[in-house]
């Protein structure tokens, strides 16, 4: 019988006050690839309980420093010195009492359902079964995925694959609130955030380090989200070092270090950097007309799932918007702002023809077809990569999914050589004009010192302006970023703004998914925004299927039907008991009898029958062959059916060819229909409970089955990225050959990359470090008795059957 979890208490459950002291004495710490450390000498002192806000320059080394503390720096070749002492202990003694929030929100999620996931560090703690469910009842409200406790219910068994960026940003923040950690680290928590969700998520920080004591420290470039919030200001000297440490209440009213955090590049509340004196003119005089659209959409209705095919008999995907009205005006800025989850980037990657359009119509203008490009299709959709690069650029949100070069310096130079000139192959630049592009860019992105550093190295927000640079480096007329201004402090960003308004200048277009006020006023960008109902809160609608629906195989859709409710490993038992009649007897009758049966529990399954069969085609493929191998490699019995010289085929060999294929299909018929009701979280729970395996064995293989689910996700995105980037498969056979290996590297360095970051995840919420207790538990119930009955009179009827037939066969 499945578990249910316990119901929301009306009281939640407190735990005491247990904010941990932190020392950091003489601290360095050197990345093995890095000719400088990223923190050098540092001491510093945070007492239990106290909330600081850690700010500096970009590389001052704030993220390094938390990854310290949380005990997850595990470079061998890195040179460090000092110590770091989490109530007097090391950070991996500490483990379990430090949670830590990284910035990339994909990499954060563990489990594929949330509430499985924010019960993941509580089990690691081994809190008790009743208390895990009222802290997951708790921090899903106070971090805003549920409104209700009815809700919260409801969401429980949501797939986290189905949230956006910026609801898995949150749903991470609830996986550590619910540890209750002596200390919380958190990298820039609110980046990915509308405003609404940013201080909803900053409320339920400071009201959990309320409730519980927690000592807090929080890294993020804008102070105004959270400087009334903290005790301390702590400000990183890029040289090493504390360059202040004071009362968070000081940057109102001292002048003299309101300038200093100015000049450091920090956004200091009351300091607007956006002004017609940092920008220059306006973009848009008064009066001015709006000129012709480079790009029309009408009545667009998008979604990331393709389209079905002509005479297919699959159902349309439910777009995500529908009836969005849009015009690209060139010289125009136009910011697409919503909150969290609204199809904001679906549009974005619609419009830059990275995916088609599945309602209304886009149309691209002539002008931006260019004068040689009037072969071109309306829609960018239909054009080659190299006569996209050079008109439509795109910045993808995640910056590692754009870099397929050894160096910042190449990174930029690809995207310059690969632009053509419209309708043909003769390049746009020049190699000399390449090479000035890129120094250009380089320094207006201040990377110039990192011009020969491995892309994937650089810090977040340096990955993010690099990605821009790559795109920027083609000049495409129109340029599309989502999320531009992700990690960016006030200097970078005021670089990034000054690219952008020359591009507009130029007679360029800017388009950006984006919920940053600033970015939108420092453009004079018109918005576009997408409504969303409710408060940000993930829906309980999205994802429920019709009742006795099956779920997708291997993931954490989980299967509503009679079978989808019983144990897990009742079911694989039963199949166990059926699959030991059929290797027992080689006869096609036992297999018949189970393929029959087979496809009469569909109904107990939730399956439909052309579902099932797109489920089973491989198999049944297989067997085929199967048949045909064993009837011309056996050996010749009875009647020859047909003579090839070499071998025959014989009636013989012709049954015996039947009997293997069918009880191959036989044996893998009802594995699909267990797997199909089976979600591998149950899964994993039943083998660790109920057949002690190590937890920290299933929970990994758990984590690394949602990983591969993550990387067709990734597989995807990186096609998009490189075609974006005038990657294509041009050049025939061998071209297409060549961009698949080169997508393929792509997808391995980004599973090292994200496999590293789950890990790191893992290990700051407690995994592995010590005995454990489970949030569901697994147990048989009334429900499997049938099941495994099932199974056994299967398997007896299917033996019965072959006997009473004179087809039994036994293999001894």
């Amino acid at each position: 019988m499945r578990p249910d979890p316990a119901p929301a208490p009306d009281a939640p459950v407190q735990s005491p006050a247990a904010g941990a002291g932190v020392d950091v004495r003489g601290w360095s710490y050197q990345h093995a690839d890095r000719p400088a450390p990223a923190v050098d000498g540092l001491d510093l002192r945070l007492e239990p309980g106290e909330k600081a806000l850690l700010v500096g320059a970009s590389g001052a080394g704030k993220s390094t420093l938390l990854h310290g503390l949380a005990g997850v720096l595990h470079d061998d070749e890195a040179v460090t010195s000092g110590e770091l002492l989490v109530d007097g202990l090391t950070p991996h003694q500490a483990r379990g009492a430090v949670g830590l929030m990284q910035q990339d929100p994909e990499a954060q999620v563990v489990l594929s359902r949330m509430g499985d996931d924010v019960a993941f560090a509580p089990e690691n703690l081994a809190v008790a079964r009743a208390e895990i469910w009222d802290r997951v009842h708790q921090v899903l409200q106070e971090t805003g995925l549920a409104g209700t406790s009815e809700e919260t219910r409801d969401l429980l068994d949501h797939p986290t694959a189905r949230l956006s960026g910026g609801q898995k940003q949150r749903l991470a923040l609830a996986g550590i609130l619910a540890m209750r950690p002596g200390l919380l680290l958190l990298d820039e928590p609110t980046a990915n955030l509308d405003s609404e969700g940013t201080d909803r998520v900053r409320d339920a920080v400071v009201e959990a380090c309320r409730r519980h004591g927690s000592t807090l420290l929080v890294v993020e470039h804008r102070l105004a989200t959270w400087v009334d919030h903290v005790d301390t200001l702590i400000v990183l000297d890029a040289a090493g070092g504390v360059r202040h440490r004071l009362p968070a209440a000081r940057v109102h009213d001292d002048a003299d270090l309101r300038a200093d955090l100015v000049q450091l590049g920090l956004w200091v509340p009351g300091h607007d950097p956006v002004s017609e004196a940092t920008w220059g003119t306006a973009l848009h005089p008064a009066g001015a007309a709006s000129p012709a659209p480079l790009l029309t959409g009408e009545e667009l209705a998008v979604s990331r799932e393709r389209p079905p095919r002509r005479r297919s008999n699959r159902p349309a995907p439910v777009p995500v918007l529908h009836g969005v009205d849009v015009a690209l005006p060139a010289g125009r800025a136009l910011g697409i702002t919503g909150r969290n989850g609204a199809g904001k980037s679906t549009l974005l990657l619609s419009l830059a023809g990275l995916i088609p359009v599945h309602g209304g119509r886009l149309v691209a203008a002539d002008r931006l077809k260019g004068a040689d490009g009037g072969e071109l299709p309306d829609d960018p959709h239909r054009w080659r990569s190299a006569d996209l690069v050079a008109r439509i650029g795109l910045v993808f949100q995640e910056p590692e999914h754009q870099f397929v070069r050894p160096t910042v310096r190449e990174e930029l130079a690809l995207g310059a050589r690969q632009a053509r000139r419209p309708g043909g192959d003769q390049p746009l630049f020049s190699e000399h004009e390449v090479e000035q592009r890129v120094d250009r860019l380089l320094e207006r992105l201040r990377l110039t010192a990192l011009a020969e550093a491995n892309p994937f190295t650089l810090s977040g927000g340096e990955k993010r302006r690099l990605s821009v640079g790559t795109v920027l480096a083609a000049g495409p007329e129109v340029l599309m970023l989502d999320e531009p201004t992700f990690g960016q402090d006030a200097h970078t960003f005021a670089a990034l703004i000054g690219l952008l308004r020359e591009h507009l200048r130029d007679g360029g277009t800017v388009v950006a998914v984006t919920h940053d006020e600033a970015f939108l006023r420092a453009l004079e960008a018109e918005e576009l925004r997408l409504g969303e109902p409710g408060a940000g809160a993930v829906s309980s609608s999205a994802g429920t299927r019709s009742a006795g629906a099956a779920a997708p195989m291997l993931t954490g859709v989980r299967s509503t039907s009679w079978l989808g409710g019983s144990n897990a490993l009742a079911k694989l038992f039963a199949v166990l008991l059926v699959t030991a009649a059929l290797v027992s007897t080689m006869d096609w009758v036992s297999s018949a009898v189970v393929i029959v049966a087979s496809f009469l529990v569909l109904p107990l399954a939730g399956l439909r029958l052309g579902q099932f069969l797109r489920r089973i085609w491989p198999f049944a493929v297989g067997a085929v062959v199967a048949v045909w191998g064993t009837a011309i490699a056996a050996e010749e019995s009875g009647a020859v059916l047909l003579d090839f010289g070499v071998t025959t085929v014989s009636e013989g060999s012709v049954e015996l060819g039947i009997a293997m294929g069918a009880r191959a299909l036989a044996v893998v018929l009802p594995s699909v229909i267990v797997f199909s009701t089976t979600d591998p979280t149950d899964l994993a729970d039943a083998l660790a409970q109920q057949l002690r395996l190590p937890a920290r064995f299933v929970l990994g293989a758990l984590a690394a089955m949602r990983l591969l689910g993550l990387l067709a996700q990734h597989w995807v995105t990186i096609g998009l990225a490189r075609r974006a980037r005038g990657i294509g498969t041009q050049g025939g056979f061998a071209g297409k050959v060549r961009a698949t290996c080169s997508q393929a590297f792509g997808l391995l360095v980004q599973a090292i990359r994200v496999a590293v970051r789950l890990a790191v995840t893992m290990e700051s919420r407690g995994f592995g470090a010590g005995p454990r207790t489970w949030a569901r538990p697994a147990r048989f119930g009334v429900v499997d008795v049938p099941v495994v009955l099932g199974g056994a009179l299967l398997a007896g009827v299917a033996l019965t059957a072959a006997i009473l037939s004179g087809e039994w066969n036994p293999v001894w």
